[in-house]
């Protein structure tokens, strides 16, 4: 386990035949922001790891994180498990950003003239990743 501050960055792009169309930037940054939160100042965590074990503790209120013969313990609160992953790297948390912000962006899409969204996140400066897919 390790962490990073991350930033995130998207591309969007419209079928040809919407080029008129406008985005409201200010509902895209809201909802990618929102998003974001679920993530910010959390340890996260692979749901799916094979070398990982993640288990409640008994009170419910933590929870028990076993790898490579250490122990750890964190509060709920502060942790984000990223159930289809099996490890937490950059390309798969841009992945995971992707999937939810496709999602939300159908939602505010009424026209579908969304076509196109990249996510690009960085690590840190000069190491950055980019997850793109078509909308459909």
């Amino acid at each position: 386990m390790h962490g990073h501050d991350y930033a995130v960055k998207l591309q969007i792009a419209y079928h040809s035949k919407f080029f008129d169309h406008t985005l409201d930037f200010r509902i895209v940054n809201n909802l990618v922001k929102n998003i974001i939160e679920e993530l910010d100042h959390k340890i996260i965590l692979p749901g799916n790891s094979q070398s990982m074990k993640i288990l409640p503790e008994r009170r419910g209120e933590n929870w028990h994180i076993s790898i490579l013969g250490k122990e750890y313990s964190f509060p709920k609160k502060d942790v984000k498990i990223i159930d289809d992953v099996e490890q937490t790297t950059c390309e798969n948390i841009a992945r995971f950003l992707h999937k939810k912000i496709t999602m939300k962006l159908k939602e505010v899409d009424e026209s579908k003239a969304l076509s196109h969204l990249t996510v690009i996140l960085s690590e840190t400066e000069g190491n950055e990743v980019k997850y793109s897919s078509k909308i459909v």
